[in-house]
């Protein structure tokens, strides 16, 4: 993989390492996947939905042989994980319905599309600094048609570039926060 991609990896294990100990942890994808979905106004089926899809997740980067003995991932181990699962089946699956999840949640007012003040309650809730990062650039790089408001399509394009893509140039490698050094 590209030392592009593997920023974007470090930027996604960074937003991730929710105690900022240097590993992810089971305990740290239980907590965000908590707090994300409390700090958001949703059913406790929506709720309980994305708290399964976050620990299907965690399941699925655990399979590497690096773990065996460790339930927690380093940056190393998390870029190889995600290297290895990218296009696997049961990967593209689960991370399809966590971004779907992450969408309905957002989505406050139930219309369909995600306002900047949607937007911005994620990056809120992940923790990310204000003074380090204005959600507003994540928000417009993914607004392709510039209607001032994000539709599924849209940000679900957005996750996935970010997840997938080696372009520099692509507008959503920040989708998870500004790039990580």
């Amino acid at each position: 993989m590209s030392e592009f991609w593997q920023r974007k990896m470090k930027t996604y294990f960074k937003a991730h390492d929710f105690d900022k100990d240097g590993y992810i942890s089971e305990k740290d994808y239980v907590e965000i996947g908590r707090r994300f979905a409390e700090s958001h106004k949703a059913t406790t089926q929506k709720k309980e939905q994305f708290m399964k899809d976050m620990s299907s997740l965690w399941r699925i980067l655990m399979k590497s042989e690096d773990l065996k003995k460790s339930n927690r991932l380093t940056l190393p181990i998390l870029v190889k994980s995600f290297g290895q699962r990218l296009y696997d089946p049961e990967y593209v699956t689960v991370a399809t319905r966590l971004a779907q999840g992450m969408f309905e949640l957002l989505d406050v007012n139930e219309d369909g599309f995600l306002q900047p003040d949607e937007h911005k309650r994620w990056f809120d809730s992940m923790g990310f600094p204000k003074e380090l990062f204005n959600a507003r650039v994540a928000f417009d790089a993914m607004d392709t048609n510039h209607d001032n408001r994000l539709s599924l399509d849209e940000f679900m394009r957005g996750y996935f570039d970010f997840m997938f893509s080696q372009d520099e140039s692509s507008p959503n490698k920040f989708f998870w926060g500004p790039l990580a050094e």
